[in-house]
C-alpha cells in the first residue's frame, strides 16, 4: 500500500476522533481555563513562526516547521468533507461542535497526536538501524512529488512558509515511521492497524515515552485558517 493511501486512510476514519475526544475529557477544567486565557491573545502567524517548539517526544523538539506537513494535510481532509457538508460554507463545518468537541479542536488534536506517533516509530527505526528499499525510496520520492505539487498549486506552501525540503524531510520520517510499525505490529502478533495511535496497542506504547505538547504555542495555531481562507 502507497505511503499517502496509509495516511490518508488512517486520517479519514473516526477512530482518529475518539483519542480526541478521551483527550478533551482529560483536560476539560485545564483547557476551559486555557480557553478564558486565550481569550485575548493573538493567533500565531504560522509563516512567521516556524522555529517555535510546539511538542516534545523523548527529548526531540517538534518545531511548527516539523509540523507543517500534518497541518496541510488535516486541514485538505477536513476541507474535503466541509466541501461535502456545505459546499458555499465551509467554515461551517470547521465551527461545529459535537460530541463535546469543535471540529477544528478535534483536527488540531489529530494532527499533534499523529505527528507524536511518527516521532515515535521513526526514532524506533533509526535505533533499530532501519532502511528503505528502493522501491520503497521511489514510492516516497513519488508521494514527496504529488504532496508538494498540491501545495504549490494552491499556493499553500507560501502560507505554511516552508520549502520543498521541509516536506520532503518530514515525509521521509513517516515513511520509516510506517515501515517500523508495520515491523513493530509483526514483533508483537498484532496487525498493523492496532498500532495507529487511537489504539490500544498504541496508547499502551505511548504511555511508556516521555512526550509533552506545548499549547501555549500550539493551541496558538488557527486550524481550518492556516493552509486555507475562510
Amino acid at each position: 500500500m502507497k505511503l499517502r493511501e496509509r495516511i490518508r486512510r488512517f486520517r479519514r476514519s473516526p477512530k482518529k476522533y475518539l483519542v480526541t475526544l478521551a483527550l478533551s475529557v482529560l483536560v476539560v477544567v485545564l483547557g476551559w481555563y486555557s480557553m478564558q486565557n486565550r481569550s485575548g491573545r493573538d493567533r500565531l502567524v504560522y509563516a512567521d513562526s516556524l522555529d517555535l517548539v510546539a511538542a516534545e517526544v523523548n527529548g526531540e523538539e517538534l518545531t511548527l516547521r516539523d509540523l507543517a506537513f500534518y497541518v496541510a494535510y488535516e486541514e485538505a481532509e477536513v476541507e474535503e468533507r466541509a466541501i461535502a457538508y456545505d459546499p458555499d460554507d465551509t467554515i461551517q463545518f470547521w465551527n461545529l461542535h459535537t460530541d463535546g468537541v469543535f471540529i477544528r479542536n478535534a483536527a488540531r488534536n489529530a494532527a499533534i497526536q499523529m505527528a507524536i506517533h511518527d516521532e515515535i516509530f521513526y526514532r524506533m527505526a533509526i535505533e533499530e538501524g532501519v532502511e528503505l528499499t528502493e522501491a520503497e525510496e521511489t514510492m516516497l520520492q513519488n508521494s514527496i512529488n504529488d504532496f508538494w505539487l498540491d501545495l504549490t498549486d494552491a499556493g499553500k506552501e507560501i502560507r505554511l512558509g516552508i520549502a520543498r525540503e521541509d516536506i520532503a524531510a518530514v515525509m521521509r520520517r513517516i515513511s520509516y515511521a510506517d515501515k517500523y510499525q508495520l515491523i513493530y505490529a509483526k514483533l508483537h502478533n498484532l496487525d498493523y492497524e492496532d498500532c495507529d495511535f487511537p489504539d490500544d496497542a498504541y496508547q499502551e506504547l505511548l504511555e511508556k515515552q516521555d512526550f509533552r505538547i506545548y499549547d501555549k504555542v500550539w493551541d496558538r495555531v488557527d486550524f481550518g485558517n492556516v493552509t486555507l481562507e475562510h
